[in-house]
C-alpha cells in the first residue's frame, strides 16, 4: 500500500492545495476518490479468506457449537489494527504530498 500511496502522491503532487476554482475542487475530489478506491480494493484481498472460512462457520453453527458472534469477534479484533495501520500508512504518505492541509487553519 505504501508503493501505491507514493504513486498516488506523485500523481496528485502539490505543495499547496488551491481552493479557488472548480478545477481545484476536481483535483481535490479526484485525490479523495482515488484514496477511497485504493483502500477499498486493498480490503478486497481478504475476501477469499473469508469465503474459505464459511464452511467451517456453517458447520459449527448447524451443530450448535458456538454462537455466530464468537466466530466473528477474533477475526474482527485482528483485522481492525491491521486496517488502522494500513490507513495510517496511506495517510502518512499521501496527506502532505497531495497537499490537503499543511497547517491547521
Amino acid at each position: 500500500i505504501v508503493i501505491i500511496a507514493l504513486v498516488g502522491g506523485t500523481v496528485f503532487l502539490r505543495t499547496n492545495m488551491h481552493t479557488k476554482t472548480e478545477a481545484d475542487a476536481g483535483v481535490y475530489v479526484g485525490a479523495l476518490i482515488f484514496s477511497v478506491i485504493i483502500n477499498m480494493f486493498n480490503g478486497l484481498a481478504e475476501l477469499p479468506m473469508t469465503i474459505i472460512r464459511l464452511p467451517v462457520f456453517f458447520k459449527q453453527r448447524d451443530l450448535l457449537f458456538y454462537p455466530a458472534w464468537i466466530f466473528t469477534v477474533p477475526n474482527m479484533l485482528l483485522k481492525i489494527p491491521i486496517s488502522l495501520f494500513e490507513t495510517t500508512a496511506w495517510m502518512g504518505v499521501t496527506y502532505y504530498t497531495i497537499g490537503f492541509a499543511p497547517e491547521a487553519s
